[in-house]
């Protein structure tokens, strides 16, 4: 009885250590990942800006990509470099 409860106690802490380990290097990644979906949204952008002009349809549908990457990085609290994605035509007008 004695050797179980010392299993459980032991299996326990291991399980719980390492989900707190886990938890911590996702949690890590919510920045980069927020600013890589950014980064690849203003190039989107700026190609289609230049191939098609900055009042196409095109722009308009990147630009509501990076809104919804916006609102991606607000709920999982990350923060942008506001002064380079939230200027120009990279907001909804």
């Amino acid at each position: 009885m004695k050797k179980q409860i010392v299993r459980l106690a032991v299996g326990s802490a291991l399980a719980i250590a390492f989900t707190m380990s886990a938890a911590r290097v996702t949690l890590g990644d919510v920045a980069d990942d927020c600013h890589r979906k950014l980064e690849a949204d203003r190039a989107r952008i700026d190609h289609d800006a230049a191939k098609h002009g900055n009042d196409s349809r095109q722009v308009a549908r990147d630009v509501d990509r990076m809104d919804a990457d916006r609102n991606w990085c607000r709920e999982h609290h990350a923060d942008w470099d506001h002064s380079r994605f939230d200027v120009g035509i990279y907001i909804k007008h």
